[in-house]
């Protein structure tokens, strides 16, 4: 067994080096640095008559220590996971350690063999991937490069698969930069950076077609087409206030069960 896990190991690592970029943000451990230096923390006063104890002609800097830091993180999930990877090749490898940058929509795998080094993977030459959370809750997330829309980034991206069946509801998940916004007279007063979650759902029909839809009941049926009072009645009697993704799902099932 020790012979065919080495091996499976060298493959891993001679397929994935072909469909990889590095990512030099993880390749070197991470310095600890006052954040007012990384963001120009040192302020000037436009006059000297407001520090106690100067000249009239001095100049002081003083740091501004307002800045509170990061907030948020651009992973799907923040730790490193076990997980599964499922290339367009055919190539199936499992229990490796990945993340998913949600907001670079990035699959990114941590090479324990190769003094922790973390690279991105080649999202054209990935099917999908799985992974769990600390909880044991599993997410699939795959590529429908062959989908119908303009949209040419939902192509080339990846979707958490919330269902999967005739039709397919799908969720766009992605994350936003916000930074810090103090410094001018006219500033929101936020002293922190954040990532900040972002969500956006889709309906893949049988024909391939991909259509963004709201989570709701009305959006959903419209975009399902037909059966709409059949489904209207089905809302009212289980009582879906759609507040969750998963009377979307049971929405979508029960479509697909007509």
């Amino acid at each position: 067994m020790k012979p065919l896990f080495l091996t499976a190991i060298v493959l891993l690592s001679l397929t994935i080096s072909h469909a990889q970029t590095r990512d030099s943000t993880k390749t070197k451990p991470t310095q600890q640095v006052n954040p007012n230096d990384r963001r120009n923390g040192f302020e000037t006063y436009q006059s000297t008559s407001q520090i106690v104890g100067t000249g009239p002609n001095g100049m002081v800097n003083t740091i501004d220590h307002r800045y509170e830091g990061l907030r948020g993180t651009p992973y799907f999930l923040p730790e490193w996971n076990k997980g599964q990877i499922e290339m367009t090749a055919g190539q199936n490898y499992t229990n490796v350690p990945i993340k998913f940058n949600a907001y670079q929509q990035q699959l990114i795998l941590l090479r324990t063999w190769a003094g922790n080094d973390s690279i991105i993977v080649d999202a054209s030459q990935v099917k999908r991937f799985t992974l769990k959370n600390n909880e044991g809750q599993t997410y699939i997330f795959k590529r429908w490069p062959t989908a119908i829309t303009n949209d040419q980034a939902l192509k080339d991206g990846y979707f958490l698969v919330l269902y999967e069946g005739k039709n397919t509801l799908l969720k766009r998940v992605s994350k936003s930069f916000k930074p810090a916004d103090y410094k001018n007279p006219y500033a929101n007063d936020v002293r922190y950076d954040a990532f900040r979650d972002n969500y956006s759902y889709y309906l893949l029909k049988p024909d391939q077609t991909l259509t963004k839809v709201k989570l709701s009941d009305k959006s959903i049926i419209d975009a399902l087409g037909d059966k709409k009072e059949e489904l209207k009645t089905f809302v009212k009697q289980e009582n879906l206030y759609f507040k969750t993704d998963n009377d979307a799902i049971t929405l979508v099932k029960k479509y697909d069960s007509l």
